[in-house]
């Protein structure tokens, strides 16, 4: 078989999410929802052009990621992603979201970018979640 060696495929995924086992991740990683695909026509994707959901109650939370496994090497977030309960309701709805280096602010790094199957809205006092399992990256 062509490809990476299954050790090396799960220990990129491990630095990549910030989960890094066999070596030291730099960091965490955070899923920030976003009201449009952030990477337009191509573009670099950065921290500053990030159409992130703005309504009050909202705020990143951190991914915790499974081990790798399978072929090709797989990992997905391994609990519940609470968002909320917002205290006014969202203009727009949630349709990608973004796994990002920090908990808040422009600074850090995008890392992958998902499209929301069912784009989510949620009106005040109520919460979006997005179920474990539901992101995965593979190598």
């Amino acid at each position: 078989m062509a490809g990476p060696n299954a050790t090396w495929a799960g220990n990129a995924l491990d630095f990549l999410t910030g989960r890094a086992v066999a070596y030291t991740a730099a960091r965490s990683s955070y899923l920030a929802l976003l009201t449009s695909d952030p990477a337009g026509d191509g573009e670099v994707i950065s921290m500053t052009n990030l159409p992130e959901i703005t309504t009050s109650g909202y705020a990143r939370q951190q991914v915790v990621w499974t081990a790798p496994s399978g072929e090709p090497m797989t990992t997905a977030n391994n609990a519940l992603l609470f968002y909320g309960p917002f205290t006014a309701d969202m203009v727009d709805a949630a349709a990608f979201a973004a796994l990002v280096t920090t908990a808040s602010g422009t600074s850090g790094s995008v890392i992958y970018v998902w499209p929301i199957d069912s784009p989510l809205q949620a009106v005040t006092n109520e919460s979006l979640q997005i179920a474990a399992g539901a992101l995965t990256l593979n190598a």
